[in-house]
Protein backbone atom coordinates (compact mmCIF):
# COMPACT_ATOMS: atom_id res chain seq x y z
CA UNK A 1 0.00 0.00 0.00
CA UNK A 2 2.87 2.47 0.82
CA UNK A 3 4.56 1.92 -1.98
CA UNK A 4 1.53 2.76 -4.64
CA UNK A 5 1.24 5.89 -2.38
CA UNK A 6 4.97 7.18 -3.02
CA UNK A 7 4.24 5.89 -6.74
CA UNK A 8 1.09 8.02 -6.63
CA UNK A 9 2.81 11.31 -5.39
CA UNK A 10 6.08 11.08 -7.64
CA UNK A 11 3.61 10.61 -10.64
CA UNK A 12 1.71 13.20 -8.91
CA UNK A 13 5.38 15.54 -8.79
CA UNK A 14 5.70 15.08 -12.24
CA UNK A 15 2.69 16.01 -13.73
CA UNK A 16 2.75 19.21 -11.50
CA UNK A 17 6.07 20.20 -12.67
CA UNK A 18 5.18 19.69 -16.12
CA UNK A 19 2.56 22.08 -15.76
CA UNK A 20 4.27 24.50 -14.14
CA UNK A 21 6.84 24.66 -16.93
CA UNK A 22 3.76 25.37 -19.20
CA UNK A 23 2.52 27.26 -17.75
CA UNK A 24 6.13 30.02 -17.74
CA UNK A 25 5.35 31.06 -21.41
CA UNK A 26 8.67 30.58 -23.32
CA UNK A 27 9.91 34.15 -25.38
CA UNK A 28 11.90 33.42 -28.58
CA UNK A 29 14.29 36.34 -28.69
CA UNK A 30 16.47 36.76 -31.64
CA UNK A 31 19.85 38.34 -31.39
CA UNK A 32 21.96 39.81 -33.74
CA UNK A 33 25.86 40.78 -33.57
CA UNK A 34 28.05 42.93 -36.36
CA UNK A 35 30.57 45.10 -36.46
CA UNK A 36 32.01 46.91 -39.44
CA UNK A 37 35.70 45.95 -38.37
CA UNK A 38 37.22 43.06 -40.85
CA UNK A 39 39.05 41.44 -37.76
CA UNK A 40 35.91 41.13 -35.75
CA UNK A 41 33.50 39.72 -38.22
CA UNK A 42 36.00 36.85 -38.55
CA UNK A 43 34.68 36.51 -35.11
CA UNK A 44 31.43 36.79 -35.44
CA UNK A 45 29.91 33.10 -35.48
CA UNK A 46 31.59 32.52 -32.40
CA UNK A 47 30.76 35.69 -30.87
CA UNK A 48 26.70 35.08 -32.38
CA UNK A 49 26.83 32.08 -30.04
CA UNK A 50 28.26 33.86 -26.89
CA UNK A 51 25.70 36.05 -27.26
CA UNK A 52 22.81 33.08 -27.52
CA UNK A 53 24.30 31.55 -24.76
CA UNK A 54 24.56 34.55 -22.40
CA UNK A 55 20.50 35.00 -23.42
CA UNK A 56 19.30 31.75 -22.25
CA UNK A 57 21.43 31.67 -19.46
CA UNK A 58 20.25 34.95 -18.36
CA UNK A 59 16.22 33.87 -18.18
CA UNK A 60 15.14 30.45 -18.07
CA UNK A 61 11.66 31.14 -19.76
CA UNK A 62 13.74 32.39 -23.45
CA UNK A 63 15.07 30.77 -26.15
CA UNK A 64 17.42 32.51 -27.95
CA UNK A 65 17.53 32.52 -31.99
CA UNK A 66 20.56 34.08 -34.41
CA UNK A 67 19.75 36.12 -37.25
CA UNK A 68 22.34 37.79 -39.73
CA UNK A 69 22.60 40.71 -42.01
CA UNK A 70 21.88 44.46 -42.62
CA UNK A 71 19.29 45.94 -39.46
CA UNK A 72 16.62 45.04 -42.02
CA UNK A 73 17.29 41.77 -42.49
CA UNK A 74 18.13 40.72 -38.97
CA UNK A 75 14.57 42.37 -38.11
CA UNK A 76 12.79 40.20 -41.11
CA UNK A 77 14.47 36.89 -40.21
CA UNK A 78 13.48 37.72 -35.98
CA UNK A 79 9.61 38.25 -37.54
CA UNK A 80 10.05 34.98 -39.58
CA UNK A 81 11.02 33.28 -36.24
CA UNK A 82 8.22 34.39 -34.40
CA UNK A 83 10.65 36.25 -32.13
CA UNK A 84 8.74 38.68 -29.39
CA UNK A 85 12.29 40.63 -29.14
CA UNK A 86 15.26 41.45 -31.15
CA UNK A 87 18.74 42.33 -29.25
CA UNK A 88 21.12 43.78 -31.58
CA UNK A 89 24.59 43.98 -30.56
CA UNK A 90 26.87 46.52 -32.49
CA UNK A 91 30.99 45.95 -31.62
CA UNK A 92 33.49 48.41 -32.73
CA UNK A 93 36.85 50.03 -32.60
CA UNK A 94 37.45 54.05 -32.78
CA UNK A 95 40.95 55.57 -33.68
CA UNK A 96 42.67 57.48 -31.19
CA UNK A 97 44.14 60.60 -31.69
CA UNK A 98 47.26 60.91 -30.11
CA UNK A 99 46.94 61.71 -26.87
CA UNK A 100 49.08 60.49 -23.99
CA UNK A 101 47.96 58.25 -21.83
CA UNK A 102 44.62 57.07 -24.08
CA UNK A 103 44.19 53.21 -25.26
CA UNK A 104 47.45 52.79 -27.52
CA UNK A 105 49.60 55.47 -26.11
CA UNK A 106 50.12 54.68 -22.70
CA UNK A 107 53.60 53.28 -21.76
CA UNK A 108 53.86 49.84 -22.04
CA UNK A 109 54.95 48.94 -18.70
CA UNK A 110 55.51 51.06 -15.21
CA UNK A 111 59.72 51.33 -17.02
CA UNK A 112 58.18 53.67 -19.07
CA UNK A 113 56.50 56.17 -16.76
CA UNK A 114 58.50 59.26 -15.48
CA UNK A 115 59.28 58.68 -12.02
CA UNK A 116 59.43 61.11 -9.31
CA UNK A 117 62.04 60.94 -6.81
CA UNK A 118 62.34 56.93 -8.20
CA UNK A 119 59.07 55.95 -7.85
CA UNK A 120 57.00 55.39 -11.03
CA UNK A 121 54.28 57.51 -11.06
CA UNK A 122 51.28 55.34 -11.92
CA UNK A 123 51.14 51.83 -13.69
CA UNK A 124 49.98 51.93 -17.27
CA UNK A 125 48.26 48.94 -19.35
CA UNK A 126 49.78 47.68 -21.76
CA UNK A 127 49.13 48.72 -25.69
CA UNK A 128 47.79 45.47 -26.36
CA UNK A 129 49.08 44.90 -29.54
CA UNK A 130 46.02 43.99 -31.63
CA UNK A 131 44.44 47.49 -30.31
CA UNK A 132 47.35 50.30 -30.80
CA UNK A 133 45.81 53.77 -31.46
CA UNK A 134 41.94 52.15 -30.92
CA UNK A 135 39.41 51.82 -28.47
CA UNK A 136 37.10 48.90 -28.42
CA UNK A 137 33.59 50.15 -28.10
CA UNK A 138 30.34 48.32 -28.00
CA UNK A 139 26.19 49.31 -27.87
CA UNK A 140 23.31 46.92 -27.49
CA UNK A 141 19.80 47.70 -28.45
CA UNK A 142 16.40 45.69 -27.44
CA UNK A 143 13.47 46.52 -30.03
CA UNK A 144 9.94 44.74 -29.63
CA UNK A 145 8.74 42.74 -32.70
CA UNK A 146 5.57 43.96 -31.88
CA UNK A 147 6.02 47.44 -32.46
CA UNK A 148 5.42 47.95 -28.89
CA UNK A 149 7.84 51.17 -27.55
CA UNK A 150 10.49 49.90 -25.08
CA UNK A 151 13.92 51.66 -24.36
CA UNK A 152 16.62 48.85 -23.05
CA UNK A 153 19.83 49.77 -24.86
CA UNK A 154 23.55 50.31 -23.60
CA UNK A 155 26.65 51.58 -25.02
CA UNK A 156 30.29 51.56 -23.48
CA UNK A 157 33.80 52.41 -24.44
CA UNK A 158 36.90 51.27 -22.79
CA UNK A 159 38.73 53.27 -20.73
CA UNK A 160 42.13 53.36 -19.77
CA UNK A 161 41.58 51.61 -16.31
CA UNK A 162 40.21 48.77 -17.96
CA UNK A 163 42.92 47.94 -19.79
CA UNK A 164 45.29 44.79 -19.35
CA UNK A 165 47.85 45.76 -16.66
CA UNK A 166 50.17 43.25 -18.12
CA UNK A 167 51.15 42.21 -21.62
CA UNK A 168 47.83 40.69 -23.68
CA UNK A 169 48.39 39.63 -27.12
CA UNK A 170 44.53 38.70 -27.90
CA UNK A 171 42.69 41.67 -26.33
CA UNK A 172 40.45 41.72 -29.56
CA UNK A 173 38.92 38.87 -28.68
CA UNK A 174 39.11 38.74 -24.99
CA UNK A 175 36.92 41.83 -25.26
CA UNK A 176 34.73 41.22 -28.09
CA UNK A 177 33.58 38.04 -26.14
CA UNK A 178 32.92 40.04 -22.99
CA UNK A 179 30.80 42.49 -24.81
CA UNK A 180 28.82 40.13 -26.69
CA UNK A 181 28.25 38.43 -23.20
CA UNK A 182 27.72 41.30 -21.10
CA UNK A 183 25.09 43.01 -23.42
CA UNK A 184 23.27 40.08 -24.40
CA UNK A 185 22.83 39.95 -20.41
CA UNK A 186 21.97 43.53 -19.34
CA UNK A 187 19.60 43.58 -22.50
CA UNK A 188 17.70 40.32 -20.87
CA UNK A 189 18.04 42.01 -17.60
CA UNK A 190 16.45 45.22 -19.07
CA UNK A 191 13.48 43.31 -20.09
CA UNK A 192 12.96 41.52 -17.23
CA UNK A 193 13.13 45.30 -15.15
CA UNK A 194 10.26 46.30 -17.04
CA UNK A 195 8.51 43.19 -16.68
CA UNK A 196 8.70 41.77 -20.74
CA UNK A 197 9.99 38.38 -19.36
Amino acid sequence: MTLRWLVAFALLFIALAALAQESDPQHVIAVSVDSTDSRIQQMLPGLREQAASAIEQSARNVHASIVIGSPLDASEQARQKSADYLITIDLSLLAQVGSTGGPGRAPASTANVPAMGGVPTGIAHSRCPDLVNEAFAYSFKVTSMSGEKIKVRGSHTMQESEYPLGPEYNCLEKFSTQAVRVSASDAVKGLKSKKKL
